[in-house]
């Protein structure tokens, strides 16, 4: 079963320094600016798994060398990785509930890809969205007005994590 992980994420930074390196990367395949990027200023990073702080090789971590494993390191300085706020399984009960909801573009508990419509960035290949601050209040928005017609205990959960990112306007890194 996969497990819907939510975090706190800095987009706007992330969105200025960061996503024009990774979307390159994920279209060109070559992902020395994002090993660039991580060396520049290695004390911001993360070990995406277990929250440590990199060290000097950090690269040996990599299993797969692409843009995708390598983003993924990039990304954790925009997110705590051990701060997971997500919905874990409940996750498929509220994704049927907005299904059956009124139509819109994308999930509020999802968001949007990054990256290539073909190779969209991806790292653990179960899916990686992302919501900036303003996604993250129209994602809560919905799910206040679908709350109000659904009377779900599911749906709670997933308007208390957009609340979480609302009050901290940031934006929301959501993998599996």
């Amino acid at each position: 079963m996969m497990e819907h992980k939510a975090f706190l994420f800095d987009y706007d930074s992330f969105d200025r320094e960061l996503r024009a390196i990774l979307e390159d990367g994920l279209r060109s395949g070559d992902h020395t600016r994002l090993v660039s990027f991580v060396d520049a200023t290695l004390s911001d990073f993360r070990d995406p798994y277990e929250g440590e702080p990199l060290d000097d090789d950090w690269e040996a971590m990599i299993e797969t060398q692409d843009s995708h494993q390598y983003g993924d390191f990039a990304l954790t300085k925009y997110y705590n990785p051990t701060a997971d706020i997500g919905l874990g399984a409940a996750w498929e009960d509220i994704q049927e509930l907005v299904a059956n909801g009124p139509v819109i573009m994308e999930s509020p508990i999802l968001g949007s890809i990054i990256g290539p419509t073909d190779d969209p960035f991806d790292p653990g290949k179960m899916g990686s969205y992302f919501q900036s601050p303003q996604q993250v209040r129209n994602s809560q928005e919905y799910l206040l007005r679908l709350a109000k017609k659904e009377q779900a205990e599911v749906l709670n959960k997933a308007i208390q994590m957009l609340q979480e990112a609302a009050d901290a306007n940031t934006g929301l890194y959501i993998t599996f």
